[in-house]
C-alpha cells in the first residue's frame, strides 16, 4: 500500500511540474515537446518493466522445460469449490473445483513478473480429466504469474459431471468411494502438495459450505501414479495420502453464516471454507523408478493425479421418512388383535388400511430397473408389508373359526325327569295349548369350542407377532452394522 502511494504521489508530483513550465512558455513547449508527457511515461514503463514480462519471439511454447531426458517435477493442488448432489440413479456426481498447479521454467524471468500470455505463449503442461466425465466449464482463470525462483503458477476452473459406479446392495446404509484423475501428458512427474494460497496444509481443500450430499465425507485419497493406455499392468503408485475428514459437521450448520463478509475473518469461517482435513502421506509400497522412466513426450505412457471420496449414507432422511413410518404402520395393525373378534368391519377396514399404506410407502422409496439386484431397503419393506399382511390373514382365520362356531348343533340339558318321561305321548289340544305358560322349556348349553379358539388366537399373536418383528428389526441391522465395519 505505501509503495502504491509513493507511486501515485511521484505521477502528480511530474504532472504538476509539467504544467508549471507549459505555463512559463518553456522553449521545449514551443518546439512541440512536452517534457511531462514524456516523464509520467517513462515513470509507467520503468514501473511496469518489473511486473510485466512478455516471452521473446525465440521462446518455444511447444518445448517443455527442464533438462532433457528427465522428467518435469510439477505439483498441484485442489480447491474443491463445489461437490454434490450424488445421483445414485443416474450414479453420477457434480463438482466444480480449482486446479493450481506449479513448475520452474528456467527461460523465465527470475523476479515476480505477470507474464504477457495475450497470446498464450509461454508453456504449460496438456491436462486431461476424466474421459468420461461430462465437462461443462474447462477455463484459466488467471494468467500464469511468475514468482521468484522461474517458478510458474498456473490456475484453471473446472466444472463437471464425474460417473461414479455405486453399489447399493446395501442402501440406505452404504458406503461409496467417489472420485475423478487428470493425466499430464508430456514428460511430467506430477505430485500433490498444499497450496500456497490456502490456509491448510492439505492438497485437497473443500468449502464444506457448499457441499451438497446425503452423504458424509470421511475421508479423501490422493495419489499419483504412472499409467500406460496400452497395459495397465505398468501401473505404479509413486505417492499417496489420506486426509481425515472427521469433525466438519459443524461447518454444515454454518453455511449461512460463512457466507457473510463480516464472519469471512473469523477462524471458524476459514476452516470450514478450507477444510482440508489432518492428511498424512503413506510410504509408496513399491520403487516406480522403472516406471517413471518409461514415462515419455508422446503421452502413450503418462503420469496421473487422482482424488477420492470415500462417502457414508446420512441416514437421518431415511430413519424420519421410512423406518420410523414403517414401523408404525406395522403396529397400528397388532390393534386389530385387541379387537373382538364379532367386531368385522372395523378390523377388516383396519387391515386393509395397513396394507395400502405400506404399499404407498414402498412406492415412496423409489424403484430402480436398472440395478438387477436386491437393496437392503427393499427387503426392509418387504417385510413390513408381510407383517401387515399376516395381521389382516389373521383375522380371516379367527373370523372363520367364530362363524363356525354359530353353525354348532344346539344341544340341549337333559334331566332324569325327562328321560322317565321320554315315552309319554302328548298330544296337543285347545286347553294344552292355552296352559303353555305354564310349561317350563329346559336350559340350554352352548358348545362353542371354535369362538374360544379364535379368542386364544388373538392372545397370543398380541405377543407373538411384536416379538417376531423385533427379532427382525434386530436382525436387519445388525446384519448391516457388520457390513459396514
Amino acid at each position: 500500500m505505501f509503495a502504491i502511494q509513493t507511486y501515485w504521489f511521484f505521477v502528480l508530483c511530474v504532472y504538476f511540474i509539467g504544467q508549471v513550465s507549459s505555463d512559463s512558455g518553456s522553449t521545449s513547449d514551443m518546439n512541440g515537446e512536452n517534457n511531462g508527457g514524456s516523464l509520467i511515461e517513462d515513470a509507467v514503463a520503468s514501473e511496469d518493466s518489473g511486473f510485466t514480462w512478455a516471452p521473446p519471439d525465440d521462446y518455444d511454447n511447444k518445448t517443455r522445460p527442464g533438462t532433457p531426458g528427465t522428467l518435469l517435477d510439477v505439483n498441484c493442488s485442489v480447491y474443491v469449490t463445489k461437490l454434490g448432489p450424488f445421483s445414485d440413479r443416474a450414479m453420477t456426481f457434480f463438482i466444480s473445483f480449482v486446479l493450481q498447479c506449479w513448475w520452474k521454467d528456467e527461460r523465465l524471468p527470475s523476479h515476480k513478473a505477470m507474464v504477457d500470455e495475450s497470446d498464450r505463449k509461454i508453456w504449460r503442461p496438456l491436462i486431461t480429466p476424466v474421459i468420461h466425465a461430462d465437462v461443462t466449464k474447462n477455463e484459466e482463470m488467471i494468467y500464469p504469474v511468475v514468482y521468484p525462483g522461474r517458478v510458474v503458477f498456473l490456475t484453471k476452473v473446472y466444472d463437471m459431471r464425474v460417473p461414479c459406479q455405486m453399489h447399493l446392495y446395501t442402501y440406505p446404509h452404504d458406503r461409496q468411494i467417489c472420485g475423478l484423475h487428470m493425466s499430464f501428458v508430456g514428460g511430467l512427474k506430477v505430485g500433490w502438495t498444499s497450496s500456497l494460497y490456502l490456509q491448510t496444509e492439505s492438497p485437497i481443500a473443500i468449502s464444506m459450505t457448499n457441499v451438497r450430499s446425503a452423504f458424509k465425507i470421511e475421508q479423501v485419497d490422493f495419489i499419483s501414479y504412472t499409467l500406460n493406455v496400452q497395459s495397465y499392468r505398468d501401473t505404479c503408485i509413486y505417492q499417496s495420502g489420506t486426509c481425515d475428514y472427521s469433525g466438519y459437521a459443524d461447518c454444515i450448520k454454518m453455511g449461512v453464516k460463512c457466507f457473510k463478509a463480516e464472519n469471512l475473518n473469523t477462524t471458524a469461517c476459514i476452516e470450514c471454507l478450507q477444510f482440508g482435513g489432518r492428511c498424512k502421506q503413506h510410504t509408496p509400497i513399491q520403487d516406480c523408478s522403472p516406471f517413471l522412466d518409461k514415462v515419455n513426450l508422446v503421452g502413450d505412457f503418462h503420469t496421473t493425479l487422482e482424488f477420492r471420496f470415500a462417502l457414508s449414507r446420512l441416514l437421518s432422511y431415511q430413519i424420519l421418512h421410512t423406518y420410523v413410518p414403517s414401523s408404525c404402520v406395522v403396529a397400528i395393525s397388532w390393534v386389530s388383535f385387541w379387537l373382538d373378534p364379532a367386531s368385522a368391519p372395523a378390523r377388516t377396514s383396519l387391515g386393509v388400511t395397513t396394507v395400502l399404506t405400506m404399499v404407498t410407502l414402498s412406492t415412496k422409496i423409489g424403484a430402480t430397473p436398472e440395478h438387477n439386484y436386491v437393496r437392503a431397503i427393499d427387503i426392509w419393506m418387504l417385510s413390513c408389508k408381510l407383517f401387515v399382511v399376516l395381521a389382516l390373514l389373521e383375522y380371516a382365520f379367527v373370523n372363520f373359526a367364530a362363524r363356525q362356531a354359530s353353525k354348532a348343533p344346539i344341544i340341549p340339558e337333559r334331566t332324569d325327569a325327562d328321560e322317565g318321561e321320554e315315552d309319554k305321548s302328548f298330544v296337543p289340544n285347545e286347553d294344552s295349548l292355552d296352559e303353555t305358560s305354564a310349561i317350563q322349556l329346559p336350559k340350554i348349553k352352548f358348545t362353542i369350542t371354535g369362538y374360544n379358539m379364535a379368542k386364544k388366537l388373538d392372545y397370543v399373536s398380541r405377543f407373538l407377532f411384536p416379538t417376531f418383528y423385533i427379532a427382525f428389526v434386530a436382525t436387519y441391522f445388525g446384519v448391516l452394522s457388520s457390513f459396514e465395519h
